[in-house]
């Protein structure tokens, strides 16, 4: 099992997967393209367009922060455009993942993090965090069509904590895709994926790791959650990154 593509285990540069680097700091921006069947079910991914940015040593500080949301921010573009998405259309913003735990409140922090104004008479973005089964019974696919379908939603952000295989990579890498999001797929809780397919608008999935399967330490297979001492603030840092390059895009300066 894996969320970041690049522990798939494949050969991914027979595959399309390209790497450049990114100034002086280590950080890579990787991209692969899952453009039909036979790769997908080899890779186990679905079709779409991937993007990976790694920043092994990112500790938190302003202009590393700053060219992070830049990158993340010009490969959302991308895929905007190769979604046709109109930002002065209706756009849902998905906070996915559990808000009780540290480790797993990415997307709420991500759209509180959002612009947002209460006051504007038509606001064409919506923001969203459906929580967990467990706390409120209702399938998050579920949710999420349903506010689609009400709203007359044209496209959809999901936003997401993934899992990882490295203790070295929480915190540390953003992947981006055109194919979605399954919430819960990091721990073994398989609901239906949000995309395109499923929803009927565009989707784009925005993840990064906060949780370490247990065999990078030793203890199996099964996720791990971790909550370092300083998780709270990790998170929140990634959020702002994340936030700031959707409000670039959605608000700032456009597509």
């Amino acid at each position: 099992m894996f969320d970041l593509i690049d522990e798939s285990g494949e050969d991914l540069k027979r595959m399309g997967y390209k790497v450049k680097e990114v100034g002086k700091s280590g950080i890579c921006v990787a991209s692969l393209c899952v453009e039909n069947n036979q790769k997908s079910k080899k890779l186990s991914l679905p079709k779409g367009q991937y993007f990976l940015i790694n920043a092994p040593h990112f500790e938190g500080g302003t202009k590393e922060s700053e060219l992070l949301s830049r990158l993340v921010a010009d490969r959302l573009k991308i895929l905007f455009e190769n979604l046709g998405i109109d930002i002065k259309k209706k756009i849902l913003i998905v906070g996915l993942g559990n808000p009780e735990i540290l480790s797993d409140c990415l997307g709420k922090f991500v759209v509180d993090n959002i612009y947002f104004d209460p006051m504007k008479k038509e606001n064409n973005v919506f923001k969203f965090c459906p929580n967990i089964f467990f706390s409120t019974g209702i399938n998050t696919f579920d949710m999420v069509a349903i506010l689609v379908k009400g709203l007359e939603i044209d496209s959809v952000i999901v936003i997401d904590s993934l899992a990882t295989h490295s203790l070295e990579r929480l915190g540390k890498s953003f992947q981006m895709s055109s194919g979605g999001m399954t919430p819960g797929s990091g721990v073994n809780r398989l609901g239906k994926r949000i995309s395109l397919e499923s929803i009927g608008v565009p989707c784009i999935s925005i993840g990064v790791p906060f949780m370490v399967y247990a065999s990078a330490v030793g203890q199996g297979e099964e996720p791990l959650l971790l909550t370092p001492k300083d998780i709270h603030e990790d998170v929140k840092k990634i959020a702002m990154i994340i936030a700031n390059a959707i409000n670039k895009i959605l608000f700032w300066e456009g597509v």
